[in-house]
């Protein structure tokens, strides 16, 4: 009887086991652009750890799920109610007649709605911008936001 359970025991042990799960190092593109060897050129071979490759792959893959950057954004307008998507549409509207080159993000987060313009690096990028639109829009502030990648001038 002793053996019976301890061969059933056993049984059910090997079922339950799991191998540790062990994260593989994505290759990164730049890693392969400078092994590849072009004829003429000269040859580069990188030596690193495999934890330092892992590392990268982590961060490229974390930063591949959120593009973008962190910067500014100006809200101008924040606003719930019955009529707030209403208002948030013409105040919109309003702002693109306006300012046709500026991105602007309409934003519903329970309850408010949201109108944000602009990517910003900086905060004085930001400050610049908003002191320029102030008169139309005594209600903006500058708010701090993950923004998308701004053309480089």
């Amino acid at each position: 009887m002793k053996k019976f359970f301890l061969i059933l025991f056993t049984i059910i042990a090997c079922f339950n086991l799991q191998g540790q799960e062990t994260l593989k190092p994505v290759r990164l593109p730049i890693i392969d652009e400078l092994q590849y060897v072009r004829e003429g050129d000269g040859t580069v071979i990188v030596n690193q750890d495999s934890t330092i490759t892992m590392l990268h792959s982590l961060r490229y893959l974390q930063n591949a799920k959120s593009p973008g950057l962190d910067g500014y954004r100006i809200r101008i307008f924040f606003e719930l109610g019955q009529f707030a998507r209403q208002n948030s549409e013409e105040v919109m509207y309003k702002f693109m007649e306006k300012y046709p080159g500026v991105p602007v993000y309409q934003n519903y987060q329970n309850p408010y709605w949201k109108i944000s313009v602009g990517d910003y690096r900086t905060k004085e990028e930001a400050l610049k911008f908003y002191h320029e639109i102030l008169v139309e829009f005594p209600k903006a502030f500058i708010i701090p936001e993950r923004i998308n990648f701004p053309p480089l001038n």
